[in-house]
């Protein structure tokens, strides 16, 4: 019930930002988030691990440019697509993944960042 009251809440404030938002999948905290250039989850999982396997997935993907651990932040270059992946803590247990894509004329790419997200998913 925690985990159903809490992707409400996070649909309710992702639907009000002016990203159009789509639940779709069944992932590990009951679906994941699509915008137009992000794909988003919540995961019972430590901070540091799916910060670990999403820098690992990326680094085989593509180019990282920028890692920052202390503020859960990785950069990279995936196809030509500049890709940013947030991890950061929600709860206690709880940490959310961001895999954002825009091309470099800032168009979104989100077929990109859903390639990403699913490698990561596959570490996971």
């Amino acid at each position: 019930m925690k985990k159903l009251i809490l992707i409400a809440l996070i649909a309710a404030s992702l639907g009000t930002s002016g990203c159009a938002l789509m639940l779709v999948g069944a992932g590990v905290a009951g679906g994941y988030a699509i915008s137009k250039d992000s794909v988003r989850n919540l995961f019972d999982l430590s901070n540091d691990h799916v910060y670990d396997e999403s820098l690992n997935a990326v680094k085989e993907l593509g180019l990282v440019k920028l890692e920052d651990r202390t503020h859960g932040l990785i950069k990279a270059e995936v196809h030509d697509v500049d890709i940013t992946i947030t991890v950061h803590q929600v709860t206690k247990r709880t940490v959310e993944l961001k895999v954002r894509g825009r091309s470099h004329l800032f168009l979104p790419k989100v077929d990109v960042a859903q390639e990403v997200y699913n490698k990561i998913i596959e570490r996971l």
